[in-house]
């Protein structure tokens, strides 16, 4: 059974950090990007995400040094060496791994996300707010109840949001426009509250989560790292029983 053209998209989809900044991304994709991405399942269609359109490069830039500041401490410092050579083991070519260890614990690796042209950043970064008392606004009767009879709790924002933006990654792909998903820069208590501050995001009952990159590839990239099959991720009826396709050759 061959793939159709939703399982192409998913199947096909790169991170993208390295854009044509010659190119803008016009507002009314990222209206298309944002509208998908607002189709995503959520408990009680309470979507409680908002999403912020970053254009400013000062804002950008912020976000961005954010992210490199963090992952210089995260995989410069606090990660040994080694740990980072066994996560990226499936990269064969020696001078690949160096290249890209290299680039991680110089922070060089999140440069993308400041949208600077010289360093071929992206022109249009994104981020996901979500609703930590997961209480939307298309429910009124629930508004101010903290859920549905008391049960919520802000991990179905977190999921809910997380599915919006794996939409909006998929429709910017569908669409020709490279994409990332970051959350480093969000990892971590002081970030979500400096990012918070500088976006006027209305915290602690909103919260940063994710943030999402958009601008035209600068080069196709068609090579990803290696995804585990069906048969080694998933189990039948019980944890470690293998399922497999039926009729599998």
């Amino acid at each position: 059974m061959s793939d159709n053209e939703t399982i192409n998209t998913i199947k096909n989809r790169r991170a993208i950090r390295d854009y044509d900044t010659s190119k803008d991304v016009p507002d009314e994709l990222i209206y298309k990007i944002i509208e998908a991405g607002g189709y995503a399942p959520s408990a009680e269609n309470q979507q409680p995400w908002r999403v912020i359109v970053v254009r400013d490069k000062e804002l950008q830039k912020f976000i961005g040094q954010a992210a490199v500041d963090r992952t210089i401490l995260l995989f410069g410092r606090a990660t040994p060496r080694e740990e980072l050579e066994r996560r990226l083991s499936y990269i064969k070519s020696k001078a690949s791994l160096e290249r890209t260890i290299d680039i991680l614990i110089s922070g060089e690796r999140f440069e993308y996300i400041k949208g600077e042209p010289e360093t071929n950043g992206a022109p249009v970064l994104l981020v996901l707010a979500v609703d930590q008392t997961h209480v939307g606004n298309s429910q009124p009767t629930l508004r101010g109840t903290g859920g549905v009879y008391g049960w919520s709790s802000p991990r179905h924002a977190v999921i809910a949001g997380s599915m919006m933006m794996q939409n909006m990654a998929l429709a910017a792909a569908s669409l020709g426009i490279g994409s990332c998903v970051s959350s480093v820069q969000l990892d971590h208590f002081d970030d979500v509250g400096a990012v918070s501050e500088r976006l006027n995001i209305p915290s602690p009952h909103w919260v940063p989560i994710l943030c999402l990159t958009l601008g035209y590839p600068l080069a196709e990239r068609t090579l990803g790292p290696p995804r585990q099959m069906p048969e080694e991720i998933a189990f039948l009826d019980k944890w470690g029983q293998p399922f497999a396709k039926e009729g599998k050759e």
